[in-house]
């Protein structure tokens, strides 16, 4: 599965690459077929956000690694190399730009958006 990631080089400019999770067949739930399973993404915490229409207005880093899944409303991110991505319903994104100059959220449209933050040592 591709999810794309926010990243930051060593310049601190952050940008978006497709990052690859790979799955193994593993006995997930017996006495059901084995499915395929990711490596454990060692989760710190997990929070709900809802962000009104308009925000935000300015670059942030994330304040830590964190996986986003957008459970409702739609957003832009916008990387300073000026590189922007759309989410809405369904999508997820990797935000590891801690220490950087950011990135650019933008809550699109009439709605709110709310999401899964998941927080990943």
């Amino acid at each position: 599965m591709e999810v794309m990631e926010l990243y930051a080089d060593a310049a601190g400019d952050t940008h978006f690459r497709s990052t690859t999770i790979a799955f193994e067949q593993r006995d997930f739930a017996p006495p059901s077929p084995a499915i395929g399973v990711a490596a454990d993404l060692k989760p710190t915490a997990a929070i709900f956000l809802s962000a009104p229409p308009g925000w935000d207005q300015a670059f942030h880093p994330t304040p830590r690694k964190q996986l986003a899944v957008i459970l409702a409303g739609e957003l832009t991110v916008a990387a300073t190399d000026g590189d922007v991505r759309r989410y809405g319903p369904g999508g997820c994104f990797l935000l590891n730009d801690p220490d950087s100059k950011g990135h650019l959220t933008q809550v699109q449209g009439g709605a709110n958006v709310h999401a899964l933050m998941i927080a990943i040592a």
